[in-house]
């Protein structure tokens, strides 16, 4: 792998900013696109527009703005949910896409007229759909979680078989890096994962682990846990911890001849290790 010998930073004031956007992306080979508006627990639908307006418009104005400059490839980092939500099946790059956001909704119509684009103009469009993202630094409801069980706190999960897919940021950013060269990657989507769907449950126990820690679980009926978030509204969260999401990455790693490089304990042992005290701030902020 090629190291970076140097990096300029180039502050952008948002993806309507062209001018500044026109200079960054001279004599620029491969731009890979990670900005969006990301999905928020407490969106409204007044802010539905600001999804369109940043995930899709936006992107399409980078996508143009980057084939004038003669920028040859472009790879965007998009979502799992243009897949869909829960589902127990595991999800395929090639499944029919069924958002149900505006976050999702907004991802998958950039998608759309980022490969419709490529085929008059340039650009080749490479898309990259990842499921929760975790690793040193994360924040929302993993954060949450690790504090939950670094302090031990008792969690009524113990009987959960559900099967969620995670991604290290370690392997989504390795994969990045082929999808930059690899004649392979071309016009073509990518599910990735750490190629494992693990339950809700035993994820905590990994993440004890990790920790050098107890995990604390105790059995509750999953119906039971429904009606009591559904009462303190707190249905979506409990979604999340409950439900299924799992994906099949065979077809990248067949294509791109690409396995991920880290497993999710050296993830969570490397975020256990981690000195970084924002980090840590969170846990503290998030465990109350």
């Amino acid at each position: 792998m090629a190291m970076i010998d140097q990096l300029d930073v180039v502050e952008i004031l948002g993806l309507d900013d062209d001018r500044t956007i026109a200079q960054a992306v001279v004599d620029i080979d491969v731009v890979v696109h990670l900005a969006a508006r990301v999905h928020a627990m407490d969106d409204t639908e007044a802010q539905d527009k600001e999804y369109q307006r940043v995930n899709c418009h936006g992107t399409m104005n980078l996508a143009h703005i980057a084939a004038e400059a003669g920028v040859r490839r472009l790879v965007f980092l998009s979502s799992i949910k243009v897949n869909g939500e829960e589902r127990a099946l595991p999800y395929l790059a090639s499944d029919t896409p069924n958002p149900q956001d505006a976050y999702s909704l907004s991802k998958y119509s950039a998608e759309r007229e980022l490969l419709a684009f490529a085929k008059v103009s340039q650009l080749d469009v490479v898309i990259v759909r990842p499921p929760l993202i975790y690793g040193p630094g994360v924040k929302a409801n993993f954060s949450q979680l690790i504090g939950w069980v670094e302090h031990q706190r008792p969690l009524p999960l113990a009987g959960l078989n559900n099967r969620r897919a995670l991604v290290s940021v370690d392997n989504v950013v390795d994969l990045l890096r082929v999808c930059i060269s690899h004649p392979n990657a071309k016009g073509q989507v990518f599910l990735v994962s750490d190629d494992e769907s693990v339950s809700t449950s035993e994820l905590i126990r990994r993440i004890a682990q990790a920790y050098g820690v107890k995990p604390r679980l105790f059995f509750c009926p999953v119906l039971l846990l429904r009606v009591a978030a559904k009462l303190l509204g707190k249905s979506s969260g409990m979604d999340r911890l409950l439900g299924s999401l799992s994906v099949d990455i065979n077809a990248t790693k067949q294509r791109l001849d690409w396995t991920p490089p880290k497993t999710m304990m050296q993830t969570l042992d490397n975020m256990a290790n981690s000195t970084d005290p924002a980090a840590c701030l969170e846990r503290r902020l998030s465990d109350g």
